[in-house]
């Protein structure tokens, strides 16, 4: 990684800031949204969103952009003494996702001919979705996909000479990725590999020169990757729905995209003020802030009645929603789940995002690792509410144990490990 003195000074790029994400994008994509749903909307039936809901959610967002921005300033970091890691802790995460990838598509590799259906149009999504394997603590076991890319590029801060299987690895688990998303339609998997890859190779692969269209694009950041974010729900909507249906409503595809991807924002919005609606306001279970915790494996379902078993979001769904559109955003359950005080938990969410933000800049070894997932929660919190979810929890675990436990002191590591490294810029223990 980088020496720590290199680290104060970095700078990096405006949308690496969960603060300026959060004002320069996030909030201006809300506005866009909210005023969608605020005029004459034809695509969804029932419209619960109003004024009131849409100051209530600017609120909820500038409240974790100011939470970003007071850990920097209250609490400046350093980097911390420096560690190295064997890559045999690679070797781990990757087959810790396979197995979870095995147990996932083991109904889909047992019946095969379903998948071929699938992909020829004559079987639906929901037919493949009935073969997916969960098993609670161990198809979850994915998500070491998204600790492994940005571990990687921590262990690796140059690239390798030639192909190493850790290189082989991480194209092993970015192809099963993309086979997940494309097979159970969770786009959102992709995101959670792609994002952190992205941000990592910014971080510390890429130098372009002042003026090339590179670096125009990285300054961009999140507005340079709209166009491909249609490429890909074009790729990924091709045989799921276009050619099965929306081919004979819409004149092209594109349009069918660019429709289908507002969509998918502005009902999550709109569900959203529709649970405050029917629900109310602070009337819910914290079952959304805690999920990380009533999903932990073994013992997460003996903290279930603490946390409250009721799932008022699913019957909201089932009678007042649109389950092809059963996305909640990640505002609004939190009005429900906490009312008013939704906007001090949006404040402490802010500041661990900016907490994650300092160590990536002072290249504390988790939580530069960690910012790289916890960011993907932040751009999709329009949509989900993933931050605290079990999905996040598997790969921040597994980071925070990668460093609490096995991150070495220099002059302890083998010289064949810290060969990797070189005597500088090695990343550092992060939190002790």
């Amino acid at each position: 990684m980088i020496t720590p003195g290199a680290c104060n000074t970095y700078d990096g790029y405006w949308w690496e800031d969960p603060a300026r994400l959060l004002l320069g994008f996030i909030l201006p994509l809300y506005g866009l949204v909210s005023l969608e749903l605020l005029g004459e909307q034809k695509a969804i039936d029932h419209i619960y969103f109003n004024g009131t809901y849409a100051i209530a959610g600017a609120l909820f967002l500038l409240a974790m952009a100011f939470g970003a921005l007071g850990d920097r300033v209250l609490s400046p970091r350093d980097a911390g003494a420096p560690v190295v890691l064997s890559p045999l802790v690679l070797d781990a995460l990757f087959w810790l996702a396979c197995i979870g990838y095995l147990v996932m598509m083991g109904g889909v590799i047992a019946r095969p001919a379903v998948l071929l259906s699938f992909l020829d149009g004559s079987a639906s999504t929901y037919d493949v979705l009935e073969l997916k394997g969960r098993v609670v603590g161990i198809s979850t076991l994915t998500q070491a996909s998204v600790a492994y890319v940005p571990l990687y590029f921590a262990i690796f801060r140059n690239p390798p000479r030639g192909l190493n299987r850790y290189h082989a690895y991480l194209g092993v688990l970015f192809v099963l990725t993309v086979l997940r998303s494309f097979i159970f339609a969770e786009r959102l998997a992709l995101v959670e590999v792609v994002l952190p890859w992205a941000l990592m190779m910014a971080r510390f692969r890429l130098r372009p020169p002042r003026g090339s269209l590179r670096a125009a694009l990285l300054a961009l950041g999140p507005f340079a990757a709209i166009p491909p974010l249609i490429g890909f729900f074009i790729v990924n909507e091709y045989n799921r729905s276009w050619e099965t249906y929306y081919i004979n409503i819409y004149d092209n595809i594109f349009d069918f995209a660019l429709e289908r991807l507002g969509l998918y924002y502005s009902t999550a919005i709109n569900n959203g003020a529709g649970l405050l609606t029917i629900m109310g306001w602070g009337t819910g279970a914290p079952t959304f802030t805690f999920d990380w915790l009533v999903r932990f494996p073994v013992v997460g379902e003996s903290f279930r009645p603490l946390v409250g078993g009721d799932d008022g979001y699913g019957m909201f769904l089932n009678t007042f929603g649109d389950p092809e559109f059963n996305n909640p955003s990640g505002i609004f359950v939190h009005f429900y789940e906490w009312g008013g005080f939704a906007l001090l938990e949006a404040a402490l969410m802010g500041w661990l995002l900016g907490r994650s933000y300092a160590g990536w800049r002072a290249g504390h070894g988790f939580w530069c690792c960690a910012h790289a997932v916890l960011l993907v929660s932040l751009m999709e919190i329009l949509r989900v509410p993933n931050l605290f979810s079990g999905r996040n929890f598997v790969p921040l675990a597994l980071l925070w144990l990668v460093f609490r436990c096995l991150g070495r002191p220099v002059a302890r590591a083998p010289a064949s490990v810290r060969a990797l490294y070189g005597r500088p810029n090695l990343p550092s223990a992060g939190p002790r």
